[in-house]
């Protein structure tokens, strides 16, 4: 499933992602801008040459244009094999003559008699003696060379005052690094946001799957709401989810209702543990049917040691009242998975589990059966037999495909699918906790 971007998508996208994008930019504006110390140093130093076609002290028009024609001649003449293998001789140091063509530049104005050299060097004294090197040489050469002695150095180039350093420039890599930074980082989001699509809000889940968001639960510990405050914000946010599914329920004079996810660990058996709570909160007689034969949780959240459950009973070696186990909440059993069997997909899609279910209809109120991820094939069975199913999607890690893959099982066996809980999700909740 391809994903359309719009102006405002692009806003939110940077909104949501904000603290990645700018601790990825930050990190690499301070790697680019760190690392730019590490780069050799580069100074640039500039002497000044005059060029006169004679040395009157009156220069008539004809006289400077002509000196203007020699320019161009004077600054082929300064970087030729003759020159630059006469400056090499002087200098300390042996380049060849692509390096000194690369370190030498040399400068003019057409409305000028001045040539300027510009020389490179790794210290300002080294740029300093090669460019007065260069112009010392073309000064004596241009005597033997031309036969004259129009040529002056104005001004010398002197450590400090006319040198300056060209690179690294710091402040230009972290500019240049904090720019590389939000783009990388951007495109990282961006990628992910079109490609690896995570469900993580409301808006994504209802336009992705088809179907209401029932309920958004926010990013917390884990508790059973019965451990919390009263009016603590998570137990706000299942009675929310109870007033929805109460509305829908009522409708059909449904009881059964069974809560799956995707893949392990979106948090099913915790909604479904909370349903259970909140439901058994508003007087409804409620039982929690642990369905998930395979890797069941129930006990452990409810924190009862007794191992008979629905295994038990549809082997047959237990009756009904058996296996039901009174919690500490009010209003609320719990019937445990039981035994781990051979067989889980052959046990829930039996004539006896559908049996079962009608069994607890006439005892409970609401039934809320936790059953496996639609990895396999347990959920699909038991679909048949209830009274409507709910997808839990988490906003952390449900991926697009996969959500839609599930949902798609969901529908081919025509399971009641009633709506979505939007699980762990990063949704604003100081409006509840202020009113209280």
């Amino acid at each position: 499933m391809k994903r359309s971007f719009e102006i405002r998508d692009f806003i939110k996208l940077f909104y949501k992602k904000k603290k990645f994008i700018f601790l990825v930019t930050l990190f690499i504006t301070l790697i680019g801008g760190i690392g730019s110390f590490a780069i050799p140093p580069k100074f640039e130093s500039k002497t000044d040459v005059l060029v006169n076609f004679t040395t009157a002290d009156v220069v008539s028009s004809g006289e400077i244009e002509a000196n203007l024609r020699l320019i161009e001649t004077y600054k082929y003449l300064m970087k030729s094999n003759r020159i630059l293998n006469k400056v090499n001789g002087s200098l300390k140091e042996t380049f060849t003559k692509e390096e000194l063509n690369r370190k030498v530049k040399i400068e003019s104005n057409i409305n000028s008699q001045i040539l300027t050299i510009l020389a490179e060097g790794q210290t300002p004294e080294k740029a300093t003696n090669l460019s007065n090197t260069l112009a010392n040489t073309f000064q004596e050469e241009i005597k033997s060379l031309m036969n004259l002695e129009n040529v002056h150095i104005l001004s010398p180039a002197i450590v400090g005052e006319d040198t300056k350093s060209i690179k690294p420039n710091p402040v230009l890599f972290f500019v240049i690094s904090a720019i590389v930074g939000f783009l990388v980082s951007y495109i990282i989001v961006l990628i992910k946001e079109m490609f690896f699509t995570v469900l993580d809000t409301p808006e994504k889940a209802e336009k992705a799957l088809g179907y209401p968001v029932i309920g958004v639960i926010p990013t917390g510990e884990g508790k059973l709401i019965n451990d919390l405050e009263p009016h603590d914000v998570f137990t706000e946010m299942f009675r929310s989810i109870r007033a929805n599914l109460l509305y829908v329920l009522s409708k059909n004079s449904a009881k059964t209702l069974l809560v799956t996810s995707a893949e392990p660990g979106d948090g099913k058996s915790f909604v479904s543990a909370n349903l259970s709570i909140v439901f058994a909160m508003d007087q409804k007689k409620t039982v929690y049917v642990d369905a998930d034969l395979r890797r069941a949780t129930g006990r452990k959240l409810f924190q009862l040691p007794k191992r008979l459950g629905v295994t038990s009973y549809l082997a047959g070696d237990h009756i009904l009242e058996d296996i039901i186990q009174p919690t500490k909440v009010p209003n609320l059993s719990f019937i445990s998975a039981g035994p781990v069997p051979p067989n889980p997909t052959e046990l829930l899609s039996s004539p006896k589990f559908a049996y079962f279910l009608d069994e607890l209809k006439k005892q409970f109120d609401i039934i809320i059966v936790d059953t496996p991820p639609l990895l396999v094939a347990d959920t699909l069975h038991v679909s048949e037999n209830v009274d409507g199913c709910l997808f839990v999607v988490n906003a952390e890690t449900s991926r697009l495909e996969q959500s839609i893959y599930s949902i798609e099982q969901l529908k081919q066996v025509q399971a009641p699918l009633i709506g979505t809980i939007l699980n762990k999700a990063e949704s604003s909740i100081q409006s509840n906790s202020y009113y209280y």
